[in-house]
């Protein structure tokens, strides 16, 4: 029991620290040109939640107000990022270019006989027939190994013709992957930028068509887009990241709060809003998304409140109060 109670004084008092920490600061005589008349700076936690404070404990705190942007921002539909092999890929490219050359080397036998046969009848009618007949096949060859890309991999992939070898070439070198994105509710058009996602690692990559095939475990019609850049190094075959995409139909209005004027407390996000008289009331931001330039709010706050930045630790010292002896 003496040992609990211990352990129970030495929480307490570290909480209590931890906030003394927040809230003397700003409770502190101020000193210097902030001080008038020699009084103190005046913080006070309201009955009700919500805490008071004057310029001079404002200005101790570092607290500044500011008045949120309007903004919107458009609703993201999530799906899978599958890393797809393409040693078969590049066994289709070899085939095309070896078809390539067998058809160069026909066409320009074809024409050398037609152009003996119609000189003096050195070549036979049967040699120049053969000649033809050998430049169709390598024709008919060439055709079938530029439609295999279309029919196992997608006909967005079979657009990529002129730019394939270079593909294979940065794929084996580690500067490309080709990816497999799958989304519940439709397939991404073609055009569309999906945001691949891996740990800390975010890349940004555009879908080039459709998939040839249904995933067999999510039995949904997917997407193939390349990704290049550093992510490309670490995408071994089969690898799963998450991808989103914005849905631009369904956009939603809110406002933007700095990152600054953030407080995590209670599992959520909160914000200390300038309520008409001056005091500051704390209030949940409900889903929230993250930005670059802060949190965007659908709901909760709106465009023009006014919100305190920078000191907002100390205004939830000041409400919170010291810990109790149960806490």
């Amino acid at each position: 029991m003496i040992s609990r109670a211990a352990a129970g004084w030495a929480l307490a008092g570290a909480a209590l620290a931890s906030v003394a920490i927040y809230v003397i600061p700003a409770l502190a005589p101020v000193h210097g040109p902030e001080a008038i008349d020699g009084e103190p700076a005046a913080a006070v936690a309201l009955a009700g939640g919500g805490v008071s404070l004057d310029s001079k404990a404002m200005a101790r705190a570092g607290i500044r107000i500011v008045a949120l942007k309007p903004a919107s921002n458009a609703n993201e539909r999530t799906g899978f990022a599958r890393t797809l092999d393409l040693s078969p890929l590049a066994a289709i490219n070899a085939e095309i270019l070896a078809a390539r050359a067998a058809l160069s080397a026909s066409d320009a036998e074809a024409a050398r006989q037609q152009a003996l046969a119609a000189q003096d009848q050195s070549a036979s009618v049967r040699v120049v027939e053969a000649a033809r007949a050998q430049a169709r096949a390598d024709r008919a060859r060439l055709t079938l190994a530029l439609r295999r890309i279309g029919l196992e991999y997608g006909s967005g992939l079979s657009r990529l013709d002129s730019g394939l070898d270079g593909l294979v070439a940065q794929a084996a070198s580690g500067q490309a992957a080709l990816v497999r994105l799958d989304f519940q509710d439709g397939v991404p058009q073609a055009g569309s930028i999906v945001t691949i996602s891996d740990a800390n690692v975010r890349t940004t990559v555009r879908v080039i068509g459709p998939a040839v095939a249904a995933d067999a475990g999510l039995q949904s019609a997917g997407a193939l887009a390349i990704v290049r850049g550093p992510l490309a190094r670490s995408l071994a075959v089969g690898r799963v990241m998450a991808a989103s995409i914005a849905d631009t139909g369904s956009l939603q209005s809110g406002a933007i709060v700095p990152r600054d004027a953030i407080v995590r407390t209670r599992g959520g996000l909160w914000a200390y809003r300038v309520e008409p008289g001056g005091q500051f009331r704390r209030v949940e931001l409900l889903n929230a998304t993250p930005r670059q330039d802060g949190w965007f709010v659908p709901t909760s706050l709106r465009p023009g409140d006014q919100v305190a930045t920078g000191g907002t630790a100390v205004l939830l010292g000041i409400e919170s109060g010291p810990p109790t002896e149960d806490e």
